[in-house]
């Protein structure tokens, strides 16, 4: 049997206490996450040219709907709006009446350049770029980890399985698995549980609801708690430094977690609470590089304090 599909994708680092997360909160259809996935040359079978540069896979964030798109001989900007324009023909044929709003990727190349983003703005398409690996989009990452799951465990021998032939299988396989959070499933109104493949434009609100009664924090989540009633560890205008977690290994069949940090320094501009996933009030903060000047938000237990570096 192939795993349910469930909601568990963040929008953050690898977190010390998972259920801290604050919930990927959006009200609307067609705002798809978005990444690349590769094989690697099977010596089983012979892997034609063109499918070496991989696929695309949008995930709408609401519906958790995963569209995909191969990409034929290569990577560059022509391929990728070629890949896109797939993509928005499947989104239109399952919400005829919705338009795709937004698109986040991650900076590849070919995608910030002015072909592609020429394109996205010609169609009305606001663009998002995950500033680094660390808070890149967490939900197509797990959208690629299903899929491959998903084509792993399908039947035949290593020769038949050719991730093309699959790809299309393995995804509508993924889009009829009920949705569930927390261990719970989602109700429709004519009985069943939601999947992906039915939420609609029609029953969108619904779906919403559901959700929300399956797990409050997806309701909550939507709104910041004011700041001066929660009381933070760092300041403004501190410098911090993310933490970084290393594993290791030293004595054979005993491993031990030893927390260093990254290089790059950050200072604090912004202090903000909110309601994580276990329905508790969490701080975060909103940083900013003194290197590269992007803007991450880290949550109270990934930082730590470091001495300013201009004395």
């Amino acid at each position: 049997m192939l795993p349910n599909y469930v909601m568990n994708s963040t929008q953050a680092r690898q977190k010390f206490r998972s259920d801290r997360n604050r919930p990927m909160i959006v009200n609307q259809l067609g705002r798809l996450h978005s990444d690349i996935c590769f094989y690697s040359v099977n010596a089983n079978y012979a892997m034609p040219l063109m499918y070496r540069s991989g696929f695309i896979v949008a995930k709408d964030t609401l519906s958790r709907f995963i569209f995909v798109s191969i990409l034929k001989h290569n990577r560059k900007a022509k391929s990728m709006v070629t890949g896109f324009t797939e993509i928005f023909e499947k989104f239109k044929q399952q919400y005829p009446e919705q338009p795709v709003i937004s698109i986040a990727f991650d900076k590849e190349r070919s995608v910030m350049g002015h072909t592609v983003q020429n394109f996205l703005r010609e169609n009305n398409i606001l663009f998002y770029a995950f500033e680094n690996t660390s808070s890149k989009s967490k939900m197509a990452e797990n959208s690629i980890r299903l899929i491959r799951t998903t084509i792993s465990r399908m039947k035949g021998t290593p020769a038949d399985k050719k991730w093309w032939l699959l790809l299309e299988p393995a995804v509508a396989s993924l889009n009829s698995k009920p949705i569930r959070i927390n261990g719970k499933f989602l109700k429709m109104k004519e009985g069943g549980y939601y999947a992906p493949k039915d939420v609609t434009t029609e029953n969108v609100e619904h779906y919403k609801r559901q959700l929300q009664k399956a797990n409050s924090s997806y309701y909550l989540s939507q709104f910041d708690v004011d700041p001066e009633l929660v009381t933070f560890k760092y300041d403004v205008n501190a410098y911090v430094r993310p933490k970084l977690i290393v594993i290791s290994s030293e004595v054979l069949g005993t491993k031990r977690s030893e927390v260093t940090l990254s290089d790059e320094i950050f200072i604090i501009k912004k202090q903000i609470a909110y309601v994580s996933r276990r329905n508790s009030i969490e701080n975060a903060y909103i940083c900013q590089s003194l290197t590269s000047k992007k803007i991450e938000t880290f949550s109270e237990d990934e930082i730590a304090l470091t001495p300013s570096p201009y004395f």
